[in-house]
C-alpha cells in the first residue's frame, strides 16, 4: 500500500460513513461522556478549594454588586472604589446569584452545580467538535475522556464557563458557514456570544477571531460572503462591549477594558519574584507586592487610582526588565514551560500532562496528513500564551485553549490504536 493509499484510508476507529465503526459508539458517544464528567464533577465537589474566599477579585466584586449595588472594591475588606479589575460578566451572575440566595450553602451549590454542569457539557460537545475538525468524532470521544482527566471545578472563575463559551462558538460559526441559512442571524449570534465572551475574558478575542477567520478560509467562501459575515460578527461582538467602555470612560475618562495588567505584570517580575503563583505566594512575595494582600499597595492604588496606579506598575516594571534582563528571561522560559506543564493540579496533572504530550505528535501528524485546522491549533498555540509568558503562572491559564490540544491528543491515540489494529489484522505469511 502506498503512504497516499495508507493516510486516505479510514481509521479502523472512525466515525466517519465509510469506515464502519460501531453505530452505538458515534451515536451514544456524546452522551456517555456527559454522564462520566457529571460523576467525575460530583466527586470533585468534595474537594477542597471550592469557597469563594478572600483573594479572589471577581467574588470580592459579585458582593460588593449584590450588597451596594457598585461594581467595585476587588480587594475586600479595602474600600477602593470603582473597578475595572477583572471583566464585568462572571462578577454580575455572581452578583446575581448573591441577591437571590444570600451568601448561603444554597448559592455556593448552585454555583458549583453550574460548574459540574458546564464541565461535563464540555465532554460531551469534544465528539461533535471532532467532526469539524477532523470529519471524525472519535478523536473527539478520546478528547473528552482526556478532558473528563484534566477538568477541575473552578466555580470562584469564569474557567468552565469560558471554555464551554469557546466550543459553542466553534460549532456555531462551522454551521453558520456551511449552511449559510439566515446567514445575517447566525452571525449576528456568533457575534454575540464573541461579545459575552470578550466581557468574561477579554483574552478570547484570540480564540475567537482565528476560528473564525479560519472557518471562512477553509470553506473557501467568496470575498463578499466572507467580508460580510465577519463584518457583521465582528460588529455585534464589538457592540457588546460598548456599555463596559462607556462606563469605564465616564469614570475615569481613559478608554479602558481593564486595570489589572500593571498589578500582575509588576507582582511578577520584581527582586523577589519567582515563575508561579504557587511559589510566590510561599515565599510571600505576591502578597508584598499586589493588592489583593498588600497594604502598601492597597494605598497606593487608592492615592493614585486605578488607571494611573496600573500605568505606574506598568512603567516599574518594564524599568526593572531593562535592568534585570537576565533574570527576566529566566522567569520568562520558566513560565513557558509552565504554561504547558502547570504544577498545583493535584488528581488533575496525570490527565493535563498526557493531553500535551500526546498533543504534540497529534500536531505532527495533522500536518503530515495536511489536516486545515493545522493551522488554527498552531495560530492559537502561537498566539493565546505569550502574554502569560511575562506573568506568574497559573493553571487556570490554560483551560481556556486546553481543548486544543485535547483534540490533537485524540487524533493521535486515534492514529496510534488503528496502526495496532492493523497490524494485529495484517495476515502473517511463512516463506518457505
Amino acid at each position: 500500500m502506498s503512504a497516499t493509499e495508507e493516510l486516505a484510508r479510514p481509521s479502523l476507529l472512525s466515525c466517519a460513513p465509510t469506515a464502519g465503526a460501531h453505530p452505538w459508539i458515534c451515536g451514544h458517544a456524546a452522551l456517555l461522556l456527559f454522564v462520566l464528567a457529571l460523576i467525575a464533577g460530583g466527586r470533585q465537589v468534595f474537594l477542597p478549594g471550592m469557597a469563594l474566599g478572600h483573594g479572589n477579585e471577581m467574588a470580592a466584586i459579585a458582593r460588593n454588586l449584590a450588597e451596594q449595588g457598585t461594581y467595585g472594591n476587588p480587594f475586600a475588606p479595602a474600600i477602593t472604589g470603582p473597578t475595572a479589575v477583572v471583566p464585568p460578566l462572571y462578577p454580575f451572575l455572581l452578583a446575581v446569584l448573591i441577591k437571590i440566595f444570600g451568601q448561603s450553602q444554597l448559592c455556593a451549590f448552585i454555583l458549583i452545580s453550574a460548574t459540574v454542569l458546564a464541565n461535563a457539557l464540555i465532554a460531551a460537545l469534544m465528539p461533535r467538535l471532532s467532526t469539524r475538525f477532523f470529519g471524525d468524532a472519535i478523536p473527539g470521544v478520546f478528547a473528552g475522556v482526556l478532558w473528563i482527566l484534566s477538568m477541575r471545578l473552578l466555580p470562584q472563575w469564569d474557567v468552565s464557563y469560558t471554555v464551554l463559551g469557546l466550543i459553542v462558538f466553534c460549532l456555531i460559526t462551522a454551521y453558520s458557514v456551511e449552511r449559510r441559512r439566515s446567514i445575517r442571524l447566525w452571525a449576528a449570534a456568533a457575534g454575540l456570544l464573541a461579545g459575552l465572551l470578550s466581557l468574561m475574558n477579554p483574552a478570547t478575542v484570540l480564540i475567537s477571531i482565528p476560528w473564525m477567520a479560519f472557518e471562512l478560509w477553509s470553506r473557501r467562501v467568496s470575498f463578499q460572503f466572507a467580508s460580510g459575515y465577519a463584518s457583521l460578527l465582528i460588529m455585534t461582538a464589538v457592540l457588546c462591549n460598548v456599555p463596559w467602555m462607556v462606563r469605564n470612560y465616564r469614570i475615569w475618562h481613559a478608554p479602558v477594558l481593564r486595570t489589572n495588567f500593571g498589578m500582575t505584570i509588576y507582582s511578577s517580575n520584581n527582586d523577589c519574584a519567582e515563575s508561579s503563583l504557587a511559589k510566590d505566594s510561599r515565599h510571600g512575595c505576591y502578597q508584598s507586592t499586589h493588592p489583593v494582600a498588600s497594604d502598601a499597595e492597597i494605598a497606593l492604588l487608592k492615592e493614585l487610582g486605578e488607571v494611573q496606579y496600573d500605568r505606574r506598575r506598568t512603567a516599574d516594571t518594564f524599568d526593572w526588565i531593562r535592568t534585570h534582563p537576565d533574570r527576566f528571561r529566566q522567569l520568562t522560559l520558566a513560565r513557558a514551560v509552565e504554561f504547558w506543564f502547570p504544577d498545583s493540579l493535584g488528581e488533575t496533572a496525570y490527565g493535563f500532562w498526557l493531553g500535551t504530550l500526546l498533543s504534540i505528535p497529534g500536531i505532527i501528524l495533522m500536518a503530515k496528513r495536511r489536516e486545515l485546522v493545522t493551522v488554527f491549533v498552531l495560530l492559537v498555540w502561537l498566539l493565546y500564551p505569550a502574554m502569560y509568558y511575562i506573568v506568574v503562572s497559573q493553571d487556570r491559564y490554560r483551560y481556556p485553549i486546553l481543548w486544543t490540544s485535547l483534540l490533537p491528543a485524540g487524533y493521535c491515540l486515534v492514529a496510534l490504536l488503528s496502526t495496532i489494529g492493523r497490524r494485529t489484522l495484517t495476515p502473517v505469511t511463512l516463506s518457505s
